[in-house]
């Protein structure tokens, strides 16, 4: 049997270096050597156990399929699982190797230790299935502490008086006061003609046709209240009724005050003297809506005063002056009884 050959391929075993960096089969070519030797060194050395080559060769497999046993059955590599968030299940898997079966007895290998690969944390596949986008949960407020509100002190309100209302001014002077001249009236009686002042209209009622009053301007300083003149209304041997009116501007419902001055001479029959105001504007003295206030103050050959007030029921407002001499105790007329007016005014006083 030719042993060159044999002994070629263990030198070429034995010289493949058995180091930790040397891969497992070189490791196992390795060991297989040592056992080559020990076994086929007799066979080929000793003339009388030479074996053919070919059974050396049976043996030479043999030998290196057991020591090929020894290398550790590789374990699958873990493959990603998508998953959630969550702690990978650690897969204990443990391998063991079984001998291939043989017509010689072989050498059973021992089990290894497997392998446990240590799964790391892995990001899920991405997939077509969209996830849901995470909701932030908003964190609890905390609570800041807040300075006690300072105390506000709210004024009390004051007590505000209203805005006067507008009233209308004073009406006096003028032809309020006889002062703007006087035009003629005719008098339907005896054919005299009277003398008005400007501004005002007489009126009259007679008792007797033969001896009615009259009307005159008087510019005697006694009998003049102020300025220069005064209505005059002449009862010497005369008797009756009759005296001035005049429409004033006012506002509906406003209180009005109206003053005037009178003159008058005593008369054996009496005199009387009145301050009339028509609050509806009329222009007839002897109208129900006339009313009449009797001269507060009779005292005779003096100018004397009165003043009434009325609310006015519409925008115009009539005042009067009227005078009356009656007759004789027994008939006719009595001497005296001659008037003046003079001096007269209204005024608003508002609401």
């Amino acid at each position: 049997m030719p042993t060159a050959p044999l002994q070629g391929i263990i030198g070429a075993v034995q010289s493949i270096p058995n180091s930790p960096a040397t891969p497992p089969v070189a490791r196992s070519l390795s060991g297989a050597s040592a056992f080559a030797a020990a076994v086929f060194q007799p066979l080929t050395s000793s003339p009388a156990l030479r074996l053919p080559f070919a059974s050396c060769l049976v043996l030479l497999a043999l030998a290196l399929s057991g020591c090929g046993s020894q290398q550790p059955i590789p374990t699958p590599t873990p493959t990603k699982t998508p998953a959630p968030l969550l702690a990978a299940v650690e897969p204990s898997a443990t391998a063991t190797a079984t001998a291939a079966p043989s017509d010689t007895p072989t050498a059973t290998a021992s089990p290894t230790t497997a392998q446990t690969s240590t799964p790391t944390a892995t990001e899920p596949l991405a997939t077509n299935t969209p996830l849901p986008p995470a909701t932030a949960v908003p964190e609890a407020p905390t609570a800041t502490p807040q300075p006690a509100p300072a105390a506000v002190v709210t004024p009390l309100p004051t007590a505000t008086s209203p805005l006067p209302a507008a009233t209308l001014p004073p009406q006096r002077g003028g032809t309020w006061d006889m002062e703007e001249g006087f035009y003629p009236w005719p008098s339907p009686y005896e054919g005299f003609t009277a003398f008005v002042g400007n501004g005002w209209q007489p009126f009259e009622k007679v008792y007797e046709a033969s001896g009615p009053p009259r009307l005159n301007e008087n510019k005697h300083g006694p009998n003049i209240h102020s300025g220069n003149r005064s209505q005059e209304i002449s009862f010497d041997w005369r008797s009756g009724e009759t005296g001035l009116y005049r429409v004033a501007e006012t506002i509906p419902g406003h209180l009005f005050t109206v003053e005037a001055w009178a003159k008058y001479v005593p008369s054996e029959s009496g005199l009387q003297l009145y301050l009339g105001i028509d609050p509806t504007g009329g222009e007839g003295f002897e109208a129900p809506s006339v009313v009449w206030f009797p001269w507060r103050d009779m005292t005779p050959n003096q100018w004397i005063s009165t003043q009434e007030s009325v609310r006015a029921q519409g925008d115009r407002t009539t005042i009067f002056l009227r005078a009356v001499h009656p007759l004789g105790a027994g008939g006719g007329h009595k001497p005296g009884g001659n008037t003046m007016f003079d001096d007269v005014s209204l005024v608003d006083l508002g609401p």
